[in-house]
């Protein structure tokens, strides 16, 4: 009887051990397969998109992390990676997958083009995004043989075959004008100084903002007293080109000499000192402002000293007195200073004597001015035509200035008055 209860009460203990076990069992399967609920087994994400460890789970898992070193994975790359996680003391296997799904973006860069002309497709688009390599491409070769407005697509596609098209728009033109050079003009110089050939000398297109210019001076040799042929040559972007070619004289230096700037100073000392013009005035009224002064304030002694035109200005400035050479050199300088184009015209042929005076641009068109006085004309000469001139005292050779040089023809004279200094329809 004893052995009995004895083996009841093993059975018993026994029994409670088994049902202890299976409920545990019970619970550690049940927590599992909870906790596994909240797990994804596969994510799939963006490329460029952060790894975030939470993404695996649809809600937080206590005691969670990866098991896997996930340092090496870059999610700019697409790809899958097997992963292991780990909750609590157990490890479950998950898979990330990395895709690109997005196309490229871009900004369209509008093109202005010349016929035949054709822009690589990367030209057309900036700022292109992609976190893959993107091939840029026409969708169709742009056909530029022809002015005018078109629209041409370009596709942008990045490695893993995501596509953007954008419409570019072309501006085609056909230009076939040569850049225009101005202020080309024959040159003094000095035996071994050196030289400035772009003084004064510019270039416009009618398409390109900066067309090149350049002098071919091959022929010029400033260590000799002589002249040689310099050409200025421009060049647009699309190779239409126009040349004009000058001439470059040298002779020895004088002894007596000043830097034009010396008497430029000088200049814009007597027309501050007199008032001979105001700024806001146009180039036609500085101009007959200047001879008149010249004309009034120069006293006319029969000789001046013509080694250099600043000498004749510099005499003229200072001590107010000269012959014909020194009231052009004065009116040079004065011009000068007014920033108004002027030449030196010669007496030829030579008569009775020698004699000066200037070729001044005004209104569009070279005039001759004269500020000398002279027994034989009464006042002075102001914006002369050809036509006005008395060719027995103001003949000149019209040779040695170049085909840009427009001097007027038909007389204005009409239209001009001495008395208050004002050229009617300037």
């Amino acid at each position: 009887m004893k052995k009995n209860k004895l083996g009841i009460i093993l059975i018993s203990i026994c029994a409670s051990f088994a049902g202890f076990a299976v409920g545990a069992s019970s619970f550690i399967l049940g927590y599992i397969h909870t906790e596994t609920s909240k797990m994804k087994k596969e994510l799939t994400i963006e490329t460029g998109t952060p790894l975030r460890f939470e993404d695996f789970f649809t809600e937080p898992v206590p005691l969670s992390r990866f098991y896997t070193d996930i340092s090496g994975i870059d999610t700019n790359v697409p790809g899958s990676y097997q992963l292991k996680i780990q909750y609590s003391y157990f490890r479950e296997d998950v898979i990330l997958n990395v895709v690109d799904t997005t196309a490229p973006s871009c900004e369209v860069v509008p093109q202005t083009v010349y016929t035949g002309n054709v822009p690589d497709a990367s030209e057309t688009v900036a700022n292109v995004h992609d976190l893959a390599n993107v091939t840029i491409a026409y969708v169709q070769q742009p056909d530029t043989s022809i002015s005018g407005e078109y629209v041409y697509q370009v596709s942008l596609t990045d490695e893993s075959g995501n596509q953007t098209v954008v419409d570019v728009p072309f501006t085609v033109i056909d230009d076939h004008t040569a850049p225009l050079i101005y202020g080309a003009h024959d040159i003094e110089g000095f035996v071994g100084d050196p030289v400035s050939y772009f003084d004064g000398v510019t270039v416009t297109d009618n398409y390109d903002p900066n067309p090149e210019l350049t002098v071919d001076n091959s022929q010029v040799n400033n260590n000799m007293s002589s002249s040689f042929p310099l050409t200025y040559i421009a060049t647009d972007e699309n190779g239409n080109s126009s040349s004009v070619t000058v001439t470059i004289s040298f002779r020895v230096k004088p002894d007596r000499y000043y830097e034009p700037e010396v008497v430029y100073d000088l200049a814009r000392q007597v027309i501050d000192e007199y008032d001979i013009y105001e700024e806001d005035m146009t180039d036609v009224q500085k101009a007959f402002r200047i001879f008149n002064w010249c004309h009034n304030y120069v006293h006319y002694i029969g000789t001046s000293d013509k080694s250099d035109w600043t000498v004749g200005a510099y005499d003229g400035l200072t001590t107010f007195q000269g012959d014909c050479f020194t009231y052009y050199a004065v009116c040079r300088a004065l011009l000068d200073v007014a920033g108004i184009p002027n030449k030196l015209v010669e007496r030829y042929p030579i008569t009775w004597s020698p004699h000066y005076w200037n070729l001044v641009y005004l209104d569009g068109m070279w005039y001759h001015c004269d500020a000398c006085y002279a027994y034989y004309h009464e006042g002075y000469y102001f914006m002369y035509a050809y036509n006005d001139l008395n060719h027995s005292d103001h003949g000149y050779d019209a040779s040695v200035y170049g085909p840009e040089i427009h001097i007027a023809q038909d007389s204005i004279q009409s239209r001009v008055n001495y008395g208050t200094l004002e050229v009617e329809g300037t």
